[in-house]
């Protein structure tokens, strides 16, 4: 008889166990989810405020003095988003698009870093390069997509 109620009783707790556990693990995958998805929006807003500052200098709406203190602000704050990077409580299956965001926010802060360097000195070679890694930023993005995509599939049926 007392077998029978233990068995019972550690099946209740497995059970209890069990569903905590999943629990758990989607909350878990929501918050990690909410973050990158922070991360991923704070990374755009700052792209815009960036390319607007550029838009604005070409057309002759601000100095370039008044742009390169700018883009000194826009440095630091690419820095910290992309540092944020490492600080994501990522799930293991995540780790490879994660790593590929990162990539692409660090190849955007190249390409960012090209345009200032062309302002400042007026070097064509730069404006060149800059095009070429936002072209390689935006396909590093796309591949993180699509790799995310597959793995919340996956782990969402």
């Amino acid at each position: 008889m007392y077998i029978a109620v233990s068995v019972g009783v550690l099946i209740i707790a497995l059970s209890v166990f069990f569903v905590y556990s999943n629990e758990q693990a989607k909350i878990r995958g929501e918050a990690f989810s909410k973050a990158i998805e922070f991360v991923q929006e704070d990374l755009r807003k700052t792209y815009h405020s960036f390319d607007s500052k550029v838009s604005m200098f070409n057309q002759g709406n601000i100095t370039k003095d008044d742009f390169l203190k700018f883009a000194e602000k826009h440095e630091l704050e690419m820095e910290k988003i992309i540092l944020r990077y490492d600080n994501l409580q990522t799930p293991q299956p995540f780790a490879p698009a994660v790593k590929l965001f990162k990539l692409s926010a660090e190849t955007q802060f190249e390409a960012d870093k090209y345009i200032i360097e062309w302002i400042k000195t007026d070097d064509d070679a730069a404006h060149v390069r800059s095009v070429s890694s936002y072209d390689q930023s935006l396909q590093y993005e796309q591949a993180a997509l699509l790799e995310f995509n597959l793995v919340q599939s996956q782990t969402n049926p």
